[in-house]
């Protein structure tokens, strides 16, 4: 296993590097007595060069860029495919996958349509240098006033499929009620390791908290939300950069840096915080486990507990509490992919640390129906509900139409993989 003190280490130069080769930026930031914005501008430092970054591209460009991106998918999807294998239960899943997407189309059509027509959507904005560090922006018609609150939403994946229009239905959603949404798109395997898609997680939480103003958010309003997979990435730069401003110290997952008090909350939803007995859970479900081994590694050793939330929750260092914003952790008591005491131990891990941490546990609940079958069936949409009472700190209670017949979400419920 590798140490923790040599997986900081390399997150420390890199981190030392962009803020005068000392760490003396984040210290000052983080032990300063100043205001919130006196540390957002030293926390943002190496983030100034991301200014100018969106340069329209010609048709012959874009097209260029198309089959280029489009070569390197198919030679990712294969690489994948090598570390996922022919076996029954991963085969079996597929078709489940196959039907759940074809009983959910209807919905599906609809919202993308909506995503590639809305003047709501701005679409791959890009917010870093390296691949994939692009992310989508619903902004309301009202934005011109500004002062919005704002979402950040790290879509899941198993690591491997996450996209940002994952993120659609949750961004129309809080958008129409207001809401700036900024959802992330990160490398995924095989493009990038864990450590990497923590870095790209890390570069778009920074950004946006940089640069949301311009768009008519509330940099004093902002709000983390993760999924799945994207739980874990989004609780563990959390978790990484709370102990950097609690310690004037370099950790594993907290580069590039900003500080965890811009944050006013974080809703993790069906995250996946510990990863050892994740691994166990998803190889008796057929995604075996030397694929999760390979992503969770550091320099080829396995390193689930440095990159487990729930370790890092486990053992926080002095005054961790003082740095986390209040934490609600959602999870469905029938999910499959994920099962419901990563939430649970998480949870008691952050309130034995000072936390504020709280659980909603929803009954008969899979890993899919808060993102997906919820807001495509209608009538209520929780997870909008649950974000914006956590924003308004108002119980709310939504009835949006259907966007799928009844019928084919409860048979697409029925097949789901998840």
């Amino acid at each position: 296993m590798l140490s923790s003190a040599r997986a900081a280490t390399l997150v420390f130069r890199s981190s030392s590097s962009s803020d005068g080769g000392d760490g003396s930026s984040y210290q000052t930031a983080s032990r300063s007595n100043a205001s919130r914005r006196h540390r957002r501008s030293k926390s943002w430092a190496s983030m100034d060069s991301l200014a100018d970054l969106n340069i329209p591209l010609s048709p012959g460009q874009a097209l260029e860029r198309l089959l280029l991106e489009s070569w390197m998918v198919a030679g990712l999807a294969l690489k994948l495919w090598s570390y996922l294998g022919l076996g029954w239960k991963w085969l079996v899943q597929v078709y489940r996958l196959v039907l759940y997407a074809m009983f959910l189309l209807p919905g599906f059509l609809q919202m993308i349509y909506y995503y590639y027509t809305s003047p709501s959507v701005k679409r791959s904005v890009i917010y870093g240098r390296k691949p994939r560090q692009r992310l989508d922006l619903y902004v309301p018609k009202n934005a011109e006033a500004g002062e919005l609150p704002v979402v950040i939403f790290v879509t899941g994946g198993a690591w491997t499929i996450g996209y940002k229009a994952w993120g659609a239905l949750l961004g129309r959603r809080l958008c129409e009620a207001g809401v700036i949404v900024a959802c992330l798109d990160y490398r995924n395997f095989p493009q990038g390791s864990a450590l990497d898609m923590l870095e790209d997680v890390n570069t778009g939480i920074a950004w946006v908290l940089r640069k949301v103003q311009r768009y008519g958010g509330n940099p004093d309003q902002v709000w983390l939300v993760g999924q799945s997979a994207g739980g874990q990435l989004a609780m563990l730069a959390l978790l990484s950069q709370a102990a950097q401003a609690a310690t004037g110290q370099a950790v594993l997952g907290g580069a590039p840096l900003w500080h965890p008090s811009c944050l006013s909350g974080f809703v993790g939803v069906s995250g996946a915080y510990d990863l050892e007995g994740l691994a166990a859970h998803l190889h008796r479900r057929g995604l075996y486990k030397n694929l999760l081994d390979t992503i969770m590694s550091i320099d080829g050793q396995v390193a689930y507990e440095l990159l487990s939330p729930l370790h890092a929750a486990r053992n926080p260092p002095p005054n961790l509490a003082a740095f986390m914003p209040p934490v609600l952790l959602m999870h469905g008591t029938t999910d499959k992919s994920v099962p419901v005491a990563s939430s649970l131990l998480l949870s008691d891990a952050l309130t034995a640390a000072g936390v504020e941490s709280s659980v909603q546990l929803l009954p008969a609940k899979t890993h899919t129906d808060l993102l997906l079958e919820d807001a495509l069936g209608g009538g209520r949409d929780v997870l909008s509900d649950s974000i914006l009472a956590c924003i308004t700190g108002r119980e709310e209670v939504s009835d949006h139409p259907s966007m799928c017949p009844k019928l084919l979400v409860r048979l697409a419920g029925c097949v789901c993989p998840f």
